[in-house]
């Protein structure tokens, strides 16, 4: 597997991982009848996952940074 898509699995990964949070975190608050927290976790969730065009999902390659850093 190359740097890239190891790198590719990574973001994926975490990507993942906040989706299963949040709806773990949104039926909790439903079972525990927190009706306003829930529909704000909702709509957090609904506004990460639908991609809007005019914001940019950034994350970072820590050995890049370092490098860049190192650099200057």
């Amino acid at each position: 597997m190359t740097e890239e898509e190891k790198e590719y699995e990574c973001v994926s990964k975490q990507s993942d991982q906040i989706v299963l949070y949040m709806q773990n975190r949104f039926q909790h608050l439903m079972e525990k009848n927190q009706m306003e927290d829930a529909i704000a976790v909702g709509d957090e969730y609904f506004e990460w996952i639908r991609q809007d065009p005019d914001e940019v999902f950034l994350y970072y390659n820590e050995r890049e940074l370092q490098e860049q850093y190192e650099q200057w």
